[in-house]
This record gives C-alpha cells, sequence and structure tokens, in this order.
C-alpha cells in the first residue's frame, strides 16, 4: 500500500527553497525537516519556519468508477506555512504551490493568510486537490 501524504512530504523537501528553510541536524546528526502531520508536536522550535500538512477535507475519495470498480481517487491536503516574517511565509507558500503543481496538485479556493498575535507567527494555509491516475488505487 502506497502514502500519498509521505509522497507529497517528500516532494515538499525536495523543493530547494523548502529544503533550506525548513532542514535541521537531528540529534542523531542527520538532517531532519520542520514538516509535520496534522499538528505541531510541542517539542518543535516554533521560532522557526515550519510546515504543516493536514487532511480538513476527510479521507481520500473515489474519483471515477468503470465496471462497478474504483478507478482513481482524490486526495485534498491542506498546507500551513507557519514563520515570524511575513515575507519568508509568502516565499516558502509560493515554494509549497510551485512543488504541489509539480506533482499534479491543483490549489483549491478558500485558505486563511493571517497573522496570529498570540503565537507571533504569519500563517498562509492553502488546500490543493489531485486525482491520482487511472488505476491507481492502491493508497
Amino acid at each position: 500500500m502506497k502514502d500519498m501524504m509521505m509522497e507529497v512530504y517528500n516532494q515538499l523537501i525536495g523543493n530547494p527553497l523548502i529544503q533550506a528553510k525548513t532542514s535541521f541536524v537531528n540529534a542523531d546528526g542527520k538532517t531532519d525537516y520542520r514538516i509535520k502531520f496534522y499538528e505541531v508536536p510541542e517539542s518543535l522550535d516554533s521560532t522557526k519556519p515550519f510546515i504543516i500538512i493536514d487532511t480538513p477535507l476527510g479521507p481520500p475519495t473515489s474519483a471515477y468508477y468503470a465496471a462497478n470498480k474504483e478507478m482513481s481517487q482524490t486526495f485534498s491536503y491542506q498546507i500551513n506555512v507557519e514563520t515570524q516574517s511575513r515575507i519568508l511565509t509568502k516565499e516558502i507558500a509560493k515554494a509549497v504551490k510551485a512543488a504541489m503543481w509539480d506533482f499534479g496538485y491543483a490549489q483549491l479556493n478558500g485558505g486563511l493568510d493571517e497573522y496570529f498575535s498570540e503565537t507571533k507567527r504569519f500563517v498562509d494555509a492553502r488546500r490543493y486537490r489531485k486525482n491520482t491516475q487511472i488505476h491507481d488505487t492502491d493508497y
């Protein structure tokens, strides 16, 4: 079984700007990224830029059927970019949009573009959707 959320993660870390702005060396001496699934862990250094990949629109749905069989799936993700700099937030969000486009995802309407004074972070949250190729349903 494949994991589309992990494929999105790998697509994001393949972008040089996202790599540069979210990478750090962990306690094991290996490169890690401040890209997380669903929510921010309390241990994450929130003074640095980070990205959250979430599924607020729910799990994948069937896109196409033929002969009473699922032929394709639709995936929808919300990707939140959070930093303490408005311009940096926009730069990373633009890189996310480009990476998602390259992976076949289109941006949906809506989202969030706001400053939260409680956390002192700018947030740019955008939603993306894609249908898998025909016969690509092993998720």
